[in-house]
């Protein structure tokens, strides 16, 4: 599931159920991301994720000369670009743009867990964007939302060459998914928001294709060609991504690898390694460590 919010006049935050795309025209796009360098990203102001404290709050009400990224990890929070607000549940990503006036804001009763990516801005695309960029279901981007600063501080060889990679993936990623809205041959937002709800309530499960199907009210045919198109792969392994990106947020919280991989049904520690990794590109105690 995803929200874009358009570009008005001022920075206006419209309805994420009913707001159509509005990022301008593709080549817009194409033109600011032809601009990203390594030199643009800028260094943390800590390592690593941070906490928003309970009821507390990040406020920018001049808005910021830079490219400001925040990946909800776990917790949940409040943004406010304007007259409306919206809630920020763990695996969502929220890009401002420079000058966008925002504020964050924590839920009285529990802390806010946030990985930061700060970006220096370019005055002459930058007003091709618009102001915020909001993508749910963003887990598969947090390994490069973690691993851009820490390359940043790397001394590795052909470190500006991965650095900008890394970037194009990132922000073309945000931009396609933020675009892509209910065009034809592709799942619509109610769809998409009921497949994944099931999901996520089932995921230590074995939910099948044809079980996805029925939630959407397609039949399993043209479902899975739907889906495919939709998500970029087969329904049987989005669910295993899904499934592994949950895990991960277990393993910032827990000491026990063979406990997250009960919980998410798993049996087999073998298999879950091998899966997690396939996923995330790194063993689930590699990942922990980090």
């Amino acid at each position: 599931m995803l929200t874009k919010i358009p570009k008005p006049p001022s920075p206006v935050v419209t309805d994420p159920d009913h707001g159509p795309p509005g990022c301008g025209e593709e080549a817009d796009a194409a033109r600011w991301l032809g601009r990203l360098t390594a030199r643009r990203i800028l260094a943390p102001e800590r390592p690593g994720p941070y906490t928003l404290g309970a009821g507390r709050s990040i406020d920018v009400p001049a808005g910021s000369a830079e490219h400001l990224l925040y990946l909800v990890v776990s917790g949940g929070c409040a943004v406010d670009t304007g007259p409306r607000r919206l809630r920020l549940d763990p695996g969502t990503l929220l890009w401002v743009r420079p000058g966008t006036p925002f504020s964050l804001t924590a839920p009285s009763g529990r802390p806010t867990v946030l990985h930061p990516l700060r970006l220096a801005g370019d005055p002459e695309t930058d007003r091709d964007l618009a102001p915020v960029v909001l993508v749910r279901d963003a887990w598969e981007l947090r390994w490069l939302v973690e691993a851009l600063p820490a390359e940043l501080a790397s001394a590795l060889p052909h470190r500006k060459e991965r650095l900008r990679g890394m970037l194009l993936v990132l922000f073309s990623s945000l931009l396609r998914r933020a675009e892509m809205g209910d065009e034809p041959g592709v799942l619509g937002a109610s769809a998409r928001r009921a497949v994944e709800r099931f999901v996520d309530e089932h995921i230590s499960g074995r939910p099948r294709a044809a079980d996805l199907a029925r939630v959407a009210g397609l039949s399993p045919d043209y479902f899975t060609r739907m889906f495919r198109r939709t998500y970029g792969m087969p329904p049987r392994e989005w669910i295993i991504h899904r499934r592994i990106q949950h895990a991960a947020t277990h393993l910032d919280r827990t000491t026990s690898i063979g406990q997250v991989a009960a919980r998410y049904g798993y049996a087999d520690g073998f298999l879950f390694s091998r899966q997690f990794k396939a996923v995330m590109g790194v063993s689930p105690q590699l990942y922990r460590s980090r």
